[in-house]
């Protein structure tokens, strides 16, 4: 029902917007359709209409507000954990967690090495 509606309401706008029949037939759809829409059973359902959107105004009002909310609180919480690690990143600089002197594992390849030559076993010099 509410596609043929559409389609109707459509058409008839298509039509007036497409028409090129002039002024005088633009006044004369419009005046009929003013008269479609004056009449009882419209009026009646223009009513209910205006009457559950008013019910449910407060709801969709609530709805919204506790969405944003919603929406905001998990912007600032995925924003905290960055802000955290830049302030503890600008203060890196002033307490290392490794001291200065410490040596590397054991296992550690030596300078300039890539990760290909850490994996070879180490060769005996002869």
């Amino acid at each position: 029902m509410k596609g043929k509606i559409a389609f109707v309401l459509g058409a008839a706008v298509g039509y007036v917007l497409g028409s090129r029949a002039g002024r005088q037939r633009y006044e004369q759809i419009k005046r009929g359709a003013q008269n479609v829409w004056n009449t009882e059973p419209v009026q009646k359902g223009v009513g209910i209409v205006k009457g559950a959107i008013d019910d449910r105004a407060d709801e969709a009002k609530a709805f919204i507000r506790r969405v944003s909310a919603d929406a905001f609180a998990n912007i600032a919480r995925q924003a905290a954990p960055k802000e955290e690690s830049r302030r503890r990143a600008s203060g890196a600089s002033e307490s290392s967690t490794a001291p200065a002197d410490a040596s590397p594992p054991a296992n550690a390849a030596p300078a300039g090495a890539t990760q290909r030559d850490a994996a070879k076993p180490a060769e005996a010099d002869s």
